[in-house]
């Protein structure tokens, strides 16, 4: 790990067809990638950063197709930690970003918890969001039905091989509601970032795919990029942001991390809404045989939904052929869950939706983030099973103190939007964390 990023005042690094020379080479514009850019920016102005994107613009990897949804909520406190930092800047968006008119802006929804657990349960989880200044309430079934009358709280149904309804044994209906969870447009808070890059002078080069990493003849060190065009950047110090495609770059140099991660299908819908439908929180319900979520967009007059149970998210892909629709098969399951938990939503109009990836860590479904220790001089940012967008502020605090040896801006951490999260809880070479349910909302 370097105390500071040293800068690279010449081409000196075992290449003779050397181009170019940077500090700081991020092969990945999505949010994360621009947000490491940016975070280093602002502990070191003089710094020389490139950031490398082989996509034409903005929004083609999994930043762009994110819902934005921003929560506290998490099984460990760590995490919850980094969320809160995230969430920190995305409700101070202007402030953050320095722009006086950002396009993107927060909204906020609530979170109610549906997920089947007991009463004592849920009053657990609502002691640790008070330990985080998080409002929060258990609610019973009456609670609910009366604050949402859309909603129905009786468990999904199963059923068995012949076609017979399973008795349902999972006791009295408990929930918790979030307050202060909403969603922010991840395109727009992409297009703020690349704003935020250009004012910095952070070059964002698109249609630029990083070939590999050039490595010294041992492969203990990564010195650089080599790009798809055959030009050399020396660079101090690489991180590969690159979401789903990152092992793209990591296998052919032996890095390794102890956690496993792959490029996974996440299929989503919406359709069009009105009324109280727009009124709802955001609902995550596994309440007996389900596994959605759903949200209002009450901007855009839709009911926007997806998985939160493993049978909808277990399809492995490769990130560069795979079916980016929404499969017909997905689409009844997750309307069989929406319409009984909201009997009353109607049934005519037209569904869409699309698929794209998360790059889900089979071990623990938490991002790794950190220096790699299988070389010298590369930080690794993926593997965030879900989470990448709604953390990526603090991430990019995170990271950027890592690559400067600890450096941070001073001052009150939720005034300057860092993070006090130590690197080695979601280093990438970590014990596997314990959870129980491998899900994104874990």
């Amino acid at each position: 790990m370097l105390s500071r990023v040293v800068k690279n005042n010449s081409a000196r690094h075992f290449s003779t067809q050397v181009s170019k020379a940077v500090d700081v080479a991020i092969v990945g514009a999505g949010i994360n990638g621009m947000n490491i850019a940016y975070q280093l920016k602002r502990r070191q102005p003089d710094i020389k950063i490139e950031v490398y994107e082989q996509a034409p613009s903005l929004g083609y990897g999994s930043s762009g197709y994110s819902t934005g949804f921003l929560r506290a909520l998490y099984s460990f406190d760590s995490t919850m930690e980094l969320a809160l930092d995230g969430i920190n800047a995305y409700k101070n968006w202007a402030e953050y970003t320095g722009l006086s008119k950002p396009q993107a802006s927060f909204t906020h929804t609530g979170a109610l918890w549906m997920l089947g657990k007991t009463k004592m349960e849920n009053f657990e989880m609502k002691e640790r969001l008070t330990k985080f200044g998080v409002n929060s309430e258990v609610m019973d079934a009456d609670a609910v039905e009366s604050r949402w009358p859309v909603l129905q709280t009786s468990p999904m149904p199963s059923y068995d091989s012949n076609g017979e309804e399973v008795e349902f044994k999972g006791g009295e209906f408990s929930a918790v509601y979030e307050e202060g969870c909403g969603h922010m447009d991840s395109n727009a808070c992409l297009n703020d970032m690349k704003k935020v890059l250009d004012r910095e002078g952070i070059p964002v080069h698109f249609n630029t795919r990083v070939e590999k990493f050039d490595m010294t003849d041992d492969g203990s060190k990564v010195t650089g990029v080599t790009l798809a065009d055959g030009q050399n950047v020396s660079a101090n110090s690489v991180v590969n942001c690159a979401g789903p495609w990152f092992d793209k770059l990591n296998k052919p140099a032996n890095v390794t991390t102890s956690t496993t991660m792959l490029p996974t299908r996440i299929q989503v819908g919406h359709k069009h809404v009105d009324g109280d439908f727009l009124d709802l929180p955001f609902v995550a319900d596994s309440w007996g045989d389900s596994g959605v979520y759903f949200m209002p967009r009450k901007q855009n007059k839709q009911l926007v939904f997806g998985s939160i149970a493993h049978r909808f998210e277990s399809e492995i892909v490769d990130p560069d052929d795979y079916n980016q629709a929404l499969d017909p098969e997905f689409k009844q399951d997750y309307l069989n869950c929406l319409f009984h938990r909201m009997p009353t939503l109607p049934q005519s109009g037209e569904i869409h939706g699309f698929s794209h990836m998360y790059t889900v860590n089979q071990d623990d479904v938490h991002p790794v983030l950190g220096p790699s220790d299988s070389a010298e001089g590369l930080w690794l940012c993926h593997g965030e099973s879900g989470h990448g967008f709604k953390l990526a502020p603090a991430v990019g605090s995170l990271m950027a103190q890592s690559i400067t040896g600890g450096t941070k801006i001073g001052g009150d951490a939720s005034e300057t939007f860092e993070t006090n999260v130590p690197v080695e809880f979601m280093h990438p070479d970590r014990e596997p964390l314990t959870v129980k349910v491998l899900t994104h909302f874990a």
